[in-house]
């Protein structure tokens, strides 16, 4: 059970626990414009040079564009290949948004998310088109692994953070639906929350609140 008289504040990660998502999606549309040879080993498990450097900030999106033409049927434009990388996302529900409108008030409230420039304009945007507010103003900042050049589970990762919005990790949780996220965490210091598989916030919300 969480002492609540000790956590000030709280780190959320994004898809699993606010967004719902699918990377077989991705997956399957990625299977409809990749080159026909190349259709039995691609898996989600399968890119992670190109996972890694996009979470990293490693690739551009012009070398990401690249990388992917390269394996694409001929004629397949940028439009297709961004659209079937962005398909994963399903939608942030409205109930997800007013759990952390409430832990905001109780908590010093932060996003920390594996991502990549696609997916943070693909999700932001979809965010601000349906609640007519952008995403930042839930939290007091949000960290992108692309943006600051650790994912998770790297302690560097968290580390980052608690420095750079000057966090106690005695003082601080992290809530992530991976458990090698949330023992990197612990490794630091921090608390955690492990959301079950197929969840979402509304698993552990109670737990906070």
């Amino acid at each position: 059970m969480i002492d609540q008289h000790i956590v000030k504040n709280v780190i959320l990660d994004l898809g699993g626990v606010l967004v719902d998502i699918e990377p077989d999606n991705t997956i399957n549309e990625l299977k409809r414009i990749v080159q026909p040879h190349l259709l039995e080993n691609l898996n989600w498990d399968e890119i992670p040079e190109v996972v890694l450097a996009m979470e990293t900030g490693k690739w551009n999106k012009q070398q990401f564009i690249q990388h992917f033409k390269s394996i694409c049927k001929p004629g397949v434009i940028e439009e297709e290949i961004v659209d079937a990388w962005c398909a994963m996302f399903l939608e942030f529900p409205r109930e997800r948004v007013e759990m952390v409108k409430s832990l905001g008030k109780k908590y010093n409230l932060y996003l920390l998310s594996n991502t990549n420039s696609y997916h943070i304009k693909c999700f932001e945007s979809e965010f601000k088109n349906r609640y007519n507010f952008p995403l930042k103003r839930l939290f007091k900042n949000i960290y992108y692994s692309s943006e600051i050049g650790f994912r998770k589970p790297d302690t560097e990762c968290f580390n980052h953070v608690l420095a750079h919005a000057g966090l106690n990790p005695e003082e601080t949780i992290m809530v992530d639906d991976r458990e090698d996220n949330c023992r990197a965490a612990e490794s630091v210091g921090m608390h955690f929350l492990k959301v079950p598989e197929n969840s979402g916030l509304e698993a552990v919300v109670g737990e906070l609140l």
